[in-house]
């Protein structure tokens, strides 16, 4: 008898610690936010997949292959840099009833969100847009962040202040 009223309460205790660091967590998030440094953040090397260095030795490169990898390249670089300036710009208000607005210049986008991982894990659904995204957090406290956020063409690791509670 003794065995599992202790198992229990050991099972209990642990649940109530990852719970509280998900709140914890949570309540820190809850504001508007305000990009202030942005980096890439694991970049894939684009040149390498542009040229088409993983193809296989069987097939060779002709000239339009050779004229296109530049121009794939620079698109990919072109999108990230506008997206580097687009969110210098924005700022992302997360409110305590799991609802998020991220403000661009021109355009409000609605989106929902929840931690996972015991609060190291920002899932983001933006139903409008039709995306999610999912925002790994690095480092927060009451008046900063540091999260990396996914993307397609790689990642960008963003330095975030909080302007509002």
């Amino acid at each position: 008898m003794k065995r599992p009223l202790t198992l229990f309460f050991a099972f209990a205790i642990t649940l109530m610690i990852s719970s509280c660091a998900t709140s914890l967590n949570q309540k820190k998030l809850v504001g508007t936010w305000k990009a202030i440094k942005i980096e890439r953040y694991n970049i894939p090397n684009l040149a390498a997949s542009a040229s088409g260095e993983n193809r296989n030795d069987k097939s060779s490169a002709t000239t339009a292959d050779s004229t296109a990898a530049p121009r794939q390249l620079s698109k990919a670089e072109d999108q990230l840099n506008r997206l580097i300036k687009m969110e210098q710009r924005s700022t992302l208000t997360l409110n305590a009833d799991k609802t998020a607005i991220k403000e661009i210049p021109g355009k409000t986008i609605h989106a929902t969100w929840k931690l996972k991982k015991q609060g190291t894990r920002l899932l983001v659904d933006s139903k409008e847009a039709g995306k999610k995204m999912t925002i790994e957090i690095l480092h927060i406290n009451d008046t900063s962040a540091v999260v990396v956020e996914t993307l397609p063409i790689g990642g960008l690791k963003v330095t975030y202040r909080k302007e509002k509670k």
